[in-house]
C-alpha cells in the first residue's frame, strides 16, 4: 500500500469534484487502478463525514 498522505490527498481531490458523473467515473477508475487501497479510502472518508457532521450538528 502506498503512503497514507497519498492515498488522502487523490480521495481529497475526487471528493472536490463538483459534477457527480465525472466524480463517479474517477471513483471507478481510483478503485480498479488501486484495489487494495480501496477499505483504506473509504475508511479516510467515512472518518472525514462523521467530523463535519459532527461539527455541523
Amino acid at each position: 500500500m502506498r503512503d497514507s498522505e497519498i492515498i488522502e490527498a487523490e480521495i481529497m481531490e475526487i471528493s472536490a469534484i463538483a459534477d457527480d458523473t465525472i466524480k463517479f467515473e474517477r471513483i471507478v477508475s481510483w478503485c480498479a487502478a488501486h484495489p487494495d487501497e480501496v477499505a483504506y479510502a473509504l475508511h479516510l472518508l467515512l472518518g472525514r463525514h462523521g467530523k463535519r457532521s459532527a461539527g455541523e450538528a
